[in-house]
């Protein structure tokens, strides 16, 4: 964990850092999966990806403000716009920027659920690689572990989110497209069932459920995961 890297008078938030980095490589990768799809126009493609990088950002900010911490914010309203001091809430960004895609895919005239065939392989990337910025600022951390892999005594769980989704990225980059929104919902339900697993092992404050036995992010993986098992199943003889 080294929240901070100093290069001469240089003091860099790691965390920014290494998602700059992250989002270099994912728009790299996007634009690799443009040249082979030629059915995908490049401008719609960036434009989404901007949606989702800018709505993804506001709704996981939005989220932490109104979910984790409205008492302290609304002592400090000016907190709010103070984000490089961190407080980010992954599924309310994921929900805000699925929102925005489809008003914005919509007013293109484009299709849903083929953009989100597309882009999934793209949001599990980005999801693997900003987890190792979570890795360097110390937060999303685990319980106490005495593995021989533990991180200052603690479960890495942000590395057990790397390699869980970039075994997921593997799976759907494989796929082929026989139905829309086969490929969307298969990262999404794939996707959701690793993040329920792990967060039996983190030990950050995410809020308890069901006599503190599941978090809320569990409740939500589990809603995720039936609403993607219900749409593979109700369109099973398509696939």
């Amino acid at each position: 964990m080294k929240p901070f890297i100093d290069i001469g008078f240089i003091h860099l938030p790691t965390f920014y850092l290494v998602m700059s980095l992250a989002l270099l490589t994912v728009l790299s990768f996007l634009s690799s999966r443009i040249k082979k799809n030629k059915n995908f126009e490049r401008k719609t493609a960036f434009d989404l990806a901007l949606v989702i990088m800018i709505f993804g950002f506001i709704g996981g900010r939005l989220f932490h403000v109104v979910y984790e911490e409205p008492s302290y914010y609304i002592r400090f309203p000016l907190q709010i716009f103070q984000f490089w001091n961190g407080g980010y809430v992954y599924f309310g960004g994921m929900l805000s920027a699925l929102i925005a895609s489809r008003v914005f895919l919509n007013r293109k005239g484009e299709k849903f659920l083929r953009w989100a065939d597309f882009m999934a392989p793209v949001l599990s990337l980005i999801y693997a690689l900003g987890r190792l910025a979570c890795l360097f600022e110390g937060c999303c951390y685990g319980k106490a572990c005495d593995l021989p892999w533990s991180i200052n005594g603690l479960h890495p769980t942000q590395l057990y989110m790397v390699i869980a989704e970039l075994v997921v990225f593997n799976i759907i980059i494989k796929l082929k497209m026989r139905l829309e929104g086969q490929i969307f919902f298969t990262w999404l339900m794939l996707h959701s069932a690793s993040r329920f697993a792990i967060e039996f092992y983190r030990n950050d404050d995410r809020g308890f459920m069901l006599g503190n036995f599941i978090s809320i992010s569990q409740i939500i993986s589990i809603l995720l995961i039936g609403m993607s098992l219900f749409f593979l199943k109700a369109n099973r003889s398509k696939i």
